[in-house]
């Protein structure tokens, strides 16, 4: 494997102008919007920790109120479900780029929402979990955060007669890819597991499919030990991150990080302190000003 790309939020907040899910700071707001039951009735002293720091914020709600946390990060699953890539994004673009160049790279991202993913099938590229055999026609994904679409079958309950504290609970077994919008709905509404979807929260742990993100996860530190050259956009650098972050410190790839120029800084520190001898190199801009130039770090 000798690339591979990593995706955070900035990448798919940078992939186009509109219709893409808000940063930390802008999505309480967004998510009451949605969910004015749920996300819009959390307790008023909680709004301006939520527009300050979203993943602390999330953790003194959980801690706080542990059984409002299951049907809080259900309505998330179904907020980011309904966002659909433009034809006119740089992921599309991207896809496009990866599907001429038969790139064999991987892409991991931590991102919630299915943008990359239909754009790469909206390419005839076959987003795969594990190891692609078929460059150009398949792509391997990892999901080391899970995903707003992914169920796990293990365990159900009744979403109106069971209730639990969601940072205590961890229920495992088969999971499945649930795609089409109606059946999404359904599953978001009757069953009481979320999706398996780590929480937005400092440890991002999770409640369903315990052995899939564990898979993921181990599967991101090989891909990291792996790859020769590390592309990462729209992800920060945060101590508590240690799955994310800890394969890169480790790796001897060379890697390339665009977040912009505050974040490049943080980055920069971490990187002089953990990665002190290997080969890293910073993009002032963001995503969409540095689409050209990532493309060439990449090979498309």
């Amino acid at each position: 494997m000798a690339r591979v790309l990593l995706l955070g939020a900035g990448a798919s907040f940078g992939s186009n102008t509109s219709g893409v899910p808000p940063l930390g700071a802008h999505l309480y707001d967004a998510l009451c919007a949605f969910n004015p039951p749920g996300w819009g009735a959390v307790p008023a002293e909680f709004a301006a920790r939520f527009r300050a720091d979203f993943e602390s914020a999330m953790r003194e709600l959980g801690d706080a109120h542990p059984h409002s946390v299951p049907p809080l990060q259900r309505a998330m699953a179904a907020y980011f479900f309904s966002f659909l890539p433009a034809s006119n994004s740089l992921y599309f673009e991207l896809a496009w780029r990866i599907r001429a160049a038969r790139w064999p790279g991987a892409i991991c991202t931590l991102n919630y929402e299915r943008l990359l993913e239909l754009s790469l099938s909206a390419h005839a590229l076959r987003p795969v979990i594990g190891t692609s055999t078929t460059p150009g026609s398949t792509l391997e994904l990892c999901l080391p955060h899970g995903c707003c679409h992914i169920f796990c079958d293990g365990v159900r309950g009744n979403a109106g007669g069971v209730s639990f504290s969601g940072f205590g609970v961890t229920t495992d077994g088969p999971v499945v890819v649930v795609s089409n919008p109606q059946e999404h709905q359904q599953r978001i509404s009757q069953d009481a597991i979320p999706p398996v979807m780590s929480y937005f929260e400092p440890s991002k742990r999770t409640t369903a499919g315990a052995s899939f993100i564990a898979m993921q996860r181990t599967r991101w530190r090989e891909l990291a030990a792996q790859a020769d050259k590390i592309v990462a956009i729209g992800i920060r650098v945060r101590a508590n991150d240690d799955h994310i972050w800890g394969p890169i410190a480790q790796s001897r790839a060379a890697v390339v990080y665009c977040s912009g120029a505050a974040a490049g800084e943080e980055f920069r520190g971490w990187a002089s302190q953990t990665r002190s001898q290997a080969q890293n190199s910073v993009f002032a801009g963001y995503f969409a000003d540095e689409f050209s130039s990532i493309c060439r770090e990449l090979g498309v």
